[in-house]
């Protein structure tokens, strides 16, 4: 499976369904070409955008982490070097996730930070606490919108690793709860903003491209040599049962989403 898995991310085929584009008009000389758009929901009265946000200046940005097995404990450790910032609790699922970043945190010559484990809302008593100012989310991809809301809603600003939500909905959420409770959520992601996403987009969406009906891409990153550290092997199973890649999020991976091309139930057959 893995290396089936390995191979399809190297020479990743995206199968679209026809008419993924936005509808044509105009003549054939003289195209016109609509961008594609995406249905705001109704928003809560009297809220303000995010945009630009500034808050007060903190002299110690005090941090609590959420998920140490994967990515989180090279999060901790990044975070060691950061002058004025204080790691001040750690959270996993299992107790020897937290405990082996503690000592990340403490072989820096940090004081020890408070531990958090074996309950599934472990959490939340973390997010409640008085003395973050920061909660940083590197769980599986199904909690981070939850948590994210869950923090901010306590006071804290959020950073998320890729991706921030999962749906429309929980992406609604997130900013809504942001604008909400003044606080910043950051997903903690430049893949998508680089020149070539953006102008892959733009250009799909000017129509360039005519009716897309086939688009490839890559990001040649093989990650067999990790799959032990994911908890109970969850990236693995969800991009096996639901998208069929490994690393959507990087390469062409933004552009085909936003361009309606990167389905599940076609990929899922490739992977089976």
């Amino acid at each position: 499976m893995i290396k089936k898995l390995s191979t399809l991310v190297a020479g990743l085929a995206l199968i679209c369904l026809t008419g993924c584009t936005s509808p044509q008009k105009g003549t054939a000389q003289n195209d016109v070409f609509s961008p594609i758009e995406v249905a705001v929901p109704e928003r809560p009265a009297g809220q303000q955008d995010v945009i630009q946000l500034t808050t007060p200046k903190l002299d110690t940005v005090r941090v609590g982490f959420i998920g140490l097995g994967m990515r989180g404990p090279g999060a901790v450790e990044r975070w060691t070097h950061i002058p004025g910032t204080k790691i001040v609790a750690l959270c996993d699922l299992l107790p020897e996730n937290a405990e082996r970043a503690q000592k990340i945190a403490t072989n820096a010559g940090m004081e020890a930070p408070v531990l958090y484990s074996g309950s599934e809302d472990a959490w939340k008593q973390l997010c409640e606490r008085n003395d973050i100012d920061l909660v940083y989310i590197a769980t599986d991809w199904k909690h981070h919108a939850e948590m994210g809301v869950y923090a901010m809603e306590h006071g804290k600003h959020v950073a998320i690793e890729v991706p921030s939500a999962m749906t429309l909905d929980e992406i609604w959420a997130l900013i809504n709860t942001s604008e909400k409770t003044r606080k910043h959520c950051m997903q903690l992601e430049n893949c998508v903003y680089d020149f070539f996403e953006l102008t892959t987009l733009n250009m799909a969406q000017q129509g360039l491209f005519g009716e897309v009906l086939h688009v490839e891409g890559a990001y040649i990153h093989n990650l067999e040599e990790f799959w032990p550290y994911y908890w109970n092997n969850w990236r693995l199973d969800y991009n096996n049962e639901n998208r069929g890649d490994v690393y959507a999020t990087h390469g062409l991976g933004p552009a085909c989403q936003l361009l309606d091309i990167h389905r599940g139930d076609r990929m899922k057959t490739l992977v089976a």
